[in-house]
C-alpha cells in the first residue's frame, strides 16, 4: 500500500464514535459496543493498546483491517463453533448476536514466548498456571503441544493469570470448561494451518466465548493483529531465536525499549512508529487474506458509520434529548414524545436541574457534543430557566425550550424566564409541547431526505385538511 496514503491518514482516524439512538456507549480498548435489542453494533475504531493501556494516537486504518480480519476467521471457523456474527455494514463496523460474555479469556500458546517466557524463567509459569513445562526449554521453543493458559477479562487494568481449576470455577463447571478448552485448541489448529499455508506461524492467540442460553458462541475477535502473534516461517526456520514479527508485538518491543510496560505516564506514538504499525498490519491483512487491502478513504470516518448504519436499519437519524427539570415535567414531556414518535424521530429522555445537579446535565451535554448523529434539545422548566440557558450556552447543537405552565400567572413567569436569556445563549422558545417537537423534527430533516418527505407529507395533509374545511365552510 502506497505509504503516502498512510501518511495522509495520520490526523483522519477513528478515535471513537457516540450515537445516542443506539443508547449508552460501552468503550473497550479498541472497540465501541452498542447494545440493541438481541444485536451487538461493534464500531472498531483506530485506537490501539499494549500492556491493557491505550493510546492517545490512532493508528491509521488499524479499525478496518482489525474488523474485516476479524469476520475473514469468523467465516472460516463457523464449521466448529457458533459465531457472533451477522453482518458487516461497513468496513470498521460488526453487528453481532449478542451473548452473555464468559468471564475468561483463552489463551493458547504454541511457543514459549512473551510472558510465557517471562514466567518460565522466573519460574512462576506452573504456579500462576498449574501447567508443569519441561525443563530445559529456551525462548521461542515450540512447545510439546499447545497449551491454554486462561486469565481473567478484566475491566480495567491487567488480566490476570489463573489455574485450570480456577478458570473452571468461574465458569461454572468442569465439564463446560474442559468443553471451551478442546473447543480453543480446535480453533488454534485451525488457525494454525492457514497461517502455514500463507507462510506465517501463529505463534499464541486469544479467543473469548459466550453463551446464548445454553449455546456456547464465539465472540469478540479471531486470529487478528490485536489478539495473535505471527512469525514470518522462513526467518524462524532460519534463526529460531529471533523470529520476524508480524503483530503488535513490534510496537511492545519498542516501548520495552522506551522502558514503558504499563505503569507511568503513557509515551506519544510518533508519527514513523504509527506508520510502521499501520504498514504491519495491513501487511498481515494481505498475507493472511490473499487479499489487497482496500483502504476505505471517505471522511469524516463517523459519517461514513452512521450513514452504512442508516442503510442497514440500526440508525434512523438524528436525536431530540429532552431534558426535564424534574420528573414532575414528565405528562408534558410525553406529549413532545408522541409527535416525535409519529415521524419516527428516536428521543432520549433525561432529568437533571441546572440548579441542583449541574454536574449531571453538564456531563450529559458534553456526552450530546461528541455526538456523531445530529442532536436537538427540547429543554422543559420554568421559573428561573437556568436549564435552556446552561444548555444552550454550553451545547453545540440547538437548543428548544418549552416550559410547562398552568394558569395566567404561571405562565408569565416561566415564559419570561424562558425569553430572558443573557447573550451567547440562543434559546428557541416554543410553548405548544406538539410544536417543540415539530420545530425538531424540522431542524433534524435539514441532514435527512427521508425525514424531510416526512414532514412534505405532512404539510400537505394539514393543508389538504385546511383547503377541506374552506370549501365546506
Amino acid at each position: 500500500m502506497d505509504q503516502h496514503l498512510i501518511e495522509a491518514e495520520l490526523n483522519r482516524g477513528l478515535a471513537g464514535l457516540n450515537l445516542p439512538e443506539l443508547g449508552p456507549v460501552y468503550r473497550g480498548k479498541v472497540r465501541d459496543c452498542f447494545v440493541v435489542g438481541d444485536r451487538r453494533v461493534l464500531v472498531a475504531t483506530d485506537r490501539i493498546s499494549a500492556f491493557d493501556r491505550v493510546f492517545d494516537e490512532l493508528i491509521p486504518f488499524k479499525g478496518q483491517v482489525l474488523n474485516q480480519l476479524a469476520a475473514f476467521f469468523m467465516r472460516q471457523v463457523e464449521d466448529l463453533v457458533p459465531t457472533h456474527l451477522m453482518a458487516i455494514p461497513d468496513p470498521a463496523v460488526t453487528v453481532a448476536r449478542e451473548a452473555q460474555a464468559l468471564p475468561v479469556e483463552f489463551i493458547v500458546r504454541g511457543y514459549l514466548t512473551g510472558s510465557a517466557w517471562r514466567d518460565y524463567q522466573a519460574g512462576r509459569f506452573t504456579a500462576l498456571y498449574g501447567i508443569a513445562l519441561p525443563e530445559g526449554l529456551t525462548e521461542h521453543a515450540p512447545l510439546p503441544e499447545a497449551i491454554v493458559t486462561p486469565t481473567t477479562k478484566a475491566a480495567e487494568g491487567h488480566d490476570q493469570p489463573l489455574t485450570h481449576a480456577q478458570a473452571a470455577e468461574l465458569i461454572g463447571s468442569t465439564e463446560r470448561w474442559q468443553q471451551l478448552v478442546d473447543l480453543a485448541l480446535k480453533l488454534y489448529r485451525r488457525g494454525v494451518d492457514h497461517a502455514r499455508s500463507r507462510g506465517l506461524i501463529l505463534v499464541d492467540t486469544k479467543y473469548e466465548f459466550g453463551l446464548i442460553g445454553e449455546t456456547i458462541m464465539l465472540i469478540d475477535e479471531v486470529h487478528t493483529p490485536d489478539s495473535s502473534r505471527y512469525w514470518y516461517a522462513d526467518a524462524y526456520a532460519a534463526d529460531p531465536a529471533h523470529p520476524r514479527q508480524l503483530s503488535k508485538e513490534f510496537l511492545r518491543e519498542w516501548l520495552r525499549e522506551r522502558g514503558f510496560t504499563g505503569e507511568g505516564p503513557l509515551p506519544v506514538l510518533d508519527d514513523e512508529i504509527r506508520i510502521e504499525v499501520a504498514t504491519r498490519y495491513i501487511a498481515l491483512y494481505k498475507a493472511l487474506t490473499g487479499q489487497e487491502f482496500v483502504p476505505s478513504l471517505e471522511n469524516p470516518p463517523g459519517a461514513r458509520i452512521v450513514t452504512a448504519l442508516k442503510a442497514a436499519g440500526f440508525l434512523r437519524g438524528g436525536v431530540v434529548a429532552i431534558i426535564m427539570g424534574s420528573a414532575s415535567d414528565q405528562a408534558h414531556a410525553d406529549k413532545i414524545r408522541r409527535v416525535l414518535d409519529r415521524f419516527g424521530v428516536p428521543s432520549r429522555l433525561h432529568v437533571a436541574s441546572a440548579h441542583k445537579v449541574p454536574e449531571k446535565l453538564m456531563g450529559l451535554i458534553d456526552a450530546y457534543n461528541h455526538s456523531s448523529q445530529p442532536i436537538v434539545y427540547i429543554t422543559i422548566a420554568g421559573r428561573s430557566n437556568g436549564l435552556s440557558g446552561v444548555t444552550a450556552g454550553s451545547a453545540i447543537h440547538p437548543v428548544i425550550a418549552c416550559p410547562p405552565f398552568k394558569d395566567h400567572g404561571d405562565y408569565q413567569v416561566n415564559v419570561h424566564s424562558s425569553l430572558q436569556m443573557p447573550s451567547d445563549t440562543p434559546v428557541v422558545t416554543v410553548l405548544d409541547p406538539a410544536n417543540a417537537a415539530l420545530a425538531a423534527v424540522r431542524m433534524l430533516a435539514l441532514n435527512d431526505p427521508t425525514l424531510l418527505e416526512r414532514m412534505r407529507d405532512h404539510l400537505h395533509s394539514v393543508k389538504s385538511s385546511f383547503d377541506e374545511v374552506l370549501h365546506l365552510a
